[in-house]
């Protein structure tokens, strides 16, 4: 009877603790910025997501960037792998979600890749859609950068002027690295909605090496100007 007695006391105790509001605020925030593979404890960089999921928050209508740090956030550790080319794919979350992009880029790694459009044409990413004019299969790495084999696990749906800047921004590390001879260190980090298909946009990051003064951290913006793009379909509407 005591045993129950104090079960019950403690119930109340915790109800009376949760619908604080200050503790019912903190645990709204907290399960609502952060998604799902952090609160099941699958990553490990909390304060990373948080700034991730601040960029979600964001009014960027009408924009196709933006900087999200002065600099570059590689270690010296990780910079210090940096002589020889290499790539390394994160895989795919459970629903298919792109994950994290690391690799380095070298004068040699550099190429002019013509088949990237030949392997577009049989890859099905989330969210695809045959009849969207607006839409593109987008490699979440420009293969002009390095060789690798493009499949759905490596490519999203993206608006026509979302692969336009993230052509440029790739190509910004191409001539840098062209031109100093020097390798070069990328990063690129899809961001997603909790609920969605499609990337709300990618965070790229990039640092020279040696004498190669690339260094930048920027957010590419999937969207279309004059459309609407629904992160969970992938369905693009025009706005009236």
């Amino acid at each position: 009877m005591k045993k129950n007695k104090f079960y019950f006391v403690a119930i109340i105790a915790l109800v009376v603790f949760l619908v604080q509001p200050k503790v019912w605020h903190g645990l709204k925030d907290y399960f609502t910025k952060i998604d799902f593979e952090t609160q099941l404890g699958l990553k490990s960089d909390v304060e990373s997501n948080r700034s991730n999921s601040q960029l979600l928050e964001l009014d960027l209508k009408g924009k196709k960037q933006i900087e999200v740090a002065k600099h570059s956030g590689f270690t010296q550790t990780e910079l210090e792998k940096s002589k020889h080319s290499w790539i390394k794919f994160s895989g795919v979350t459970a629903t298919g979600k792109l994950k994290e992009v690391n690799l380095v880029v070298t004068p040699k790694s550099l190429n002019n890749d013509k088949n990237s459009e030949k392997e577009l044409k049989d890859i099905r990413p989330l969210g695809w859609h045959d009849k969207q004019r607006k839409l593109a299969k987008i490699p979440i790495v420009s293969p002009n950068l390095i060789n690798f084999t493009l499949d759905k696990n490596r490519v999203f749906t993206g608006t026509k002027q979302t692969a336009e800047t993230l052509n440029q921004v790739m190509n910004k590390v191409y001539e840098s690295v062209l031109t100093s001879g020097q390798p070069a260190r990328v990063r690129v980090t899809p961001i997603y909605k909790i609920v969605s298909q499609i990337p709300s946009g990618l965070i790229i990051e990039s640092r020279g090496i040696g004498t190669d003064p690339l260094d930048f951290k920027i957010y590419v913006i999937n969207q279309q100007k004059g459309y609407r793009l629904n992160y969970l379909t992938g369905k693009l509407t025009e706005e009236r």
